[in-house]
């Protein structure tokens, strides 16, 4: 039996309506509304910008700590060149030199006992002979001393070009504060050493002179007192022969 026209229509409006009602109730959050929120995506273009922009910037900060560890590190690192225990062992034996004197001594205590013993104010005839012994011993040790000092720093002068060239070497290739800087050190303990023997070489030569100088001045000093004491001396007249000589003289 087909329903009526109302009925028809009444039916068809109510299975509209529950279709709508069906499209409706996602989008009108009804129904099952916490299953919707879980599936559904927000995409927020302005948030997600920032977001980029600030990982692009963390990004370039780190990049800029690494080149300044970079660069610290690069300026911290030590020069792989270094001759500083051949040079503090270089010092130490000129040093050791000017302890190992035999002539004219090196310390002040030693130089007024030394020159009191050989160049006393009062003399005799007897200290005459003896003092010039002694004084010509001490002469002769003075000048073996400047000899034997300059031969001496002359063997350890080798080598000394070798540390020279290596330190400007190191300097040249220096990438960092820390290495040019260890690198001048190294041309500093080489000049040292330079002064080190010139010093050492001069305090001889003014050992040497000195000795020399008041050796001479002792001689001149002890000749004029000699001359002085032998034409000081009383004249006497001779006394006669005990003897006759003329009974015994020929014709």
């Amino acid at each position: 039996m087909r329903p009526s026209p109302t009925v028809w229509r009444r039916n068809r409006t109510s299975a509209a309506l529950a279709a709508l009602a069906l499209v409706a109730a996602p989008l009108l959050g009804l129904g099952s509304a916490p299953q919707a929120e879980a599936q559904q995506i927000v995409f927020d273009p302005r948030a997600h910008v920032q977001t980029s922009l600030q990982a692009a910037r963390q990004l370039e900060s780190l990049a800029n700590e690494a080149r300044s560890l970079a660069n610290e590190a690069r300026t911290l690192a030590a020069s792989p060149y270094s001759h500083l225990a051949q040079s503090s062992q270089t010092l130490r034996d000129i040093g050791e030199l000017a302890r190992t004197v035999r002539g004219t001594a090196t310390t002040l205590e030693g130089v007024q006992r030394q020159f009191a013993d050989l160049y006393p104010d009062d003399l005799s005839a007897a200290d005459l002979l003896a003092l010039g012994e002694g004084r010509a011993t001490t002469a002769r040790r003075t000048a073996e001393d400047v000899a034997r000092t300059a031969a001496e720093l002359e063997a350890l002068s080798r080598g000394r070009d070798q540390r020279l060239a290596g330190a400007l070497a190191a300097s040249e290739a220096a990438q960092g504060q820390t290495a040019a800087i260890q690198s001048s050190t190294q041309l500093l303990a080489v000049l040292a050493e330079d002064l080190a023997s010139m010093r050492t070489t001069l305090l001889a030569q003014s050992r040497l002179l000195a000795e020399a100088t008041a050796r001479e001045a002792a001689e001149r000093d002890s000749a004029i007192e000699a001359r002085r004491r032998f034409w000081g001396r009383t004249s006497s007249t001779p006394s006669a022969p005990s003897f006759d000589p003329l009974p015994h003289a020929r014709d």
